[in-house]
């Protein structure tokens, strides 16, 4: 494949691999013990059982997040020959909560966006911000408002839905430390004008209390198991995308005043890219962090 070609092939999978998640949650699970945690990446902060059943509910009101994303992309094509790509992405984003006798309501805006990659990804076109998403959690589940095909095929929009899915998660009524519980997300979407369909089967383990920042959090673990499938169109190439993941990730509740004070997700893709010309085959190591801005 010319230059060129293997530019739009390397870029469209670092904006797949970063907005690759789900858009609608179902129902969870019955919660149950579990003796020892699942695997999942540690905590950075100490962590003890809980001494007593905590509960988590959301809290009405405005929270921002900073959100840092970065993915390392490993693969060759037809020419054997290997490279490796980075990609780092930053959002500012602001959530509104309103609780409702169904559940909660919620709007997120994303009013900054910025992206720096190396190799031959290139680039990135400019993005008109403010974006926007809403919806609601009511019985379990989480449910993004419909959208327009513009902003299915918005790489923005795409990580949204993405950071709402993981922002927003029916925990069971009482959490205590080993308890255990199940859910999973779909979404059918697009990256780069290519039709996606992403499923994630998700575990989640209470792990114990700790302290972040001075305040008192309950740890929550969570281990993911992703595949993705896509096909369709791009830059007059015709692409089929099969993926396969796996994922951890560690929440620091505060369950004091409803809020996630901190968020950390890690994510191992394997990917298939085939086109016309031959067929790519693709590692991805993608980190995200949210912190709640004061």
């Amino acid at each position: 494949m010319k230059t060129s070609g293997r530019r739009w092939c390397w870029c469209f999978l670092s904006l797949f691999t970063l907005a690759c998640g789900g858009a609608r949650s179902s129902r969870p699970d019955s919660p149950s013990p579990m003796p020892g945690p699942l695997p999942a990446s540690p905590p950075t902060v100490p962590v003890a059982p809980t001494s007593e059943a905590r509960s988590f509910k959301y809290a009405p009101g405005i929270v921002t997040y900073r959100i840092a994303r970065s993915a390392a992309i490993e693969g060759s094509g037809p020419d054997s020959v290997r490279r490796r790509e980075i990609s780092t992405n930053a959002t500012h984003e602001v959530l509104t909560l309103d609780s409702t006798e169904r559940g909660t309501d919620f709007t997120v805006v994303v009013d900054t966006f910025a992206t720096t990659t190396q190799g031959l990804i290139g680039p990135v076109q400019p993005i008109q911000l403010p974006i926007q998403s809403s919806g609601s959690l009511v019985d379990n589940t989480v449910t993004i408002n419909s959208q327009t095909e513009s902003e299915k095929c918005s790489t923005v929009s795409s990580m949204l839905v993405t950071d709402i899915n993981n922002l927003l998660v029916a925990f069971p009524a009482q959490l205590s430390s080993g308890v255990v519980w199940k859910d999973s997300t779909d979404v059918k979407g697009c990256q780069a004008g290519v039709p996606t369909s992403v499923h994630t089967i998700r575990s989640f383990v209470v792990q114990g209390q700790g302290t972040y920042e001075g305040r008192p959090v309950l740890l929550i673990m969570r281990a993911d198991t992703t595949r993705a499938e896509g096909e369709g169109g791009l830059q007059q190439h015709r692409v089929s995308i099969h993926a396969t993941g796996t994922g951890t990730a560690v929440y620091y509740l505060d369950t004091t005043v409803g809020r996630i004070r901190h968020l950390t997700v890690d994510q191992i893709l394997n990917l298939s890219l085939e086109t016309l010309t031959g067929q790519f085959q693709f590692n991805q190591d993608s980190k995200q962090d949210f912190r709640i801005v004061p």
